[in-house]
């Protein structure tokens, strides 16, 4: 038997991804709110004009997911927090207000036991951190039961088996082999077992000797990937150390168009949509439309951390 390589192109990989969404609409999202989030993954979803999604991600989501609401790509979000950190979302915080998009309540545990489920085999993952809180009244993914064994109340998540999932890191050989460089790894491999398919982002390939040197430091290996994609810069302006620091100001001015379309003004919002998104058909382009200073700095703002 042949052994083939798992290096695909952008454009194929958002199209493989929005064949399978088109069976079964839910998606996951890796990383961690600013962090190694697949950016340049979603941007070519979005440019496949895939709708009606389902978003799960763990712990935390901000700017990808705000981006596909404002690209009108979202129905439902399974995300414990959407958030910028430092400031709202503004196209989550819209969608919600106006009941566009139904934004269910629950917690990170709650996430993390239903791909549990998943990646075990198993028909339910029981949880117990949420005694005494309100989630309970408004979490769709939980029954309670008593413990057979102490007798006491413990609460069922069902498997939360994402159709796509995409993820970004650092480093993977031609096979599939992951390498994560930074300690920021959260919950990507378990939702890398959880899922039918499994698409990752690097920002670079690495040869096969760098894997087989140092086997120890792959940190989802091969057989949990469906397809590698060599995306420099795959998670701007999300961080994605030590290669790069998250890129800030472009945030910012995202949020600040968002903010402004929440209130009436939505010409900004649209043609930042259309350079980005609809407009950049391929990395490169992207970037250029970053500009060489602000990826520079930003490479030098990660070596400084």
């Amino acid at each position: 038997m042949t052994r083939s390589t798992k290096t695909i192109g952008l454009n194929e990989a958002a199209t493989r991804a929005a064949a399978a969404l088109n069976e079964r609409p839910e998606i996951c999202l890796g990383g961690l709110f600013k962090q190694s989030r697949p950016v340049a993954l979603v941007r070519a979803l979005l440019a496949t004009g895939s709708d009606g999604l389902h978003v799960y991600s763990s712990p935390g989501a901000g700017y990808d997911v705000d981006l596909m609401i404002a690209a009108g790509a979202i129905d439902e979000v399974f995300v414990p927090g959407v958030t910028l950190e430092n400031r709202l979302c503004p196209n989550f915080r819209m969608a919600v207000e106006s009941q566009q998009v139904k934004a269910h309540a629950l917690d990170a545990l709650t996430i993390v036991g239903g791909l549990m489920a998943s990646a075990h085999g198993v028909p339910f993952q029981p949880i117990a951190a949420l005694k005494g809180s309100d989630v309970l009244k408004h979490n769709p993914l939980i029954t309670p039961f008593d413990c057979p064994l102490t007798g006491q109340p413990l609460y069922a998540v069902p498997p939360i088996r994402p159709r796509v999932t995409l993820l970004h890191a650092q480093e993977a050989d031609r096979w599939g082999n992951i390498r994560h460089l930074s300690t920021m790894v959260y919950a990507d491999q378990l939702m890398a077992r959880a899922s039918d398919m499994v698409i990752v982002s690097v920002d670079r390939l690495v040869d096969d000797d760098v894997v087989l040197d140092d086997p120890r430091s792959v940190t989802i290996p091969a057989h949990y990937v469906d397809a590698v994609v060599e995306v420099p810069y795959g998670a701007h302006p999300t961080a994605s150390f030590p290669n790069y620091a998250m890129d800030e100001k472009h945030i910012d001015a995202y949020a600040d168009l968002g903010d402004a379309a929440r209130r009436g003004d939505g010409a900004g919002l649209a043609a930042y949509l259309e350079q980005h998104v609809t407009s950049a058909p391929d990395q490169p382009q992207y970037l250029r439309n970053i500009g060489e200073t602000r990826l520079s700095e930003l490479q030098a703002e990660a070596r400084a951390l």
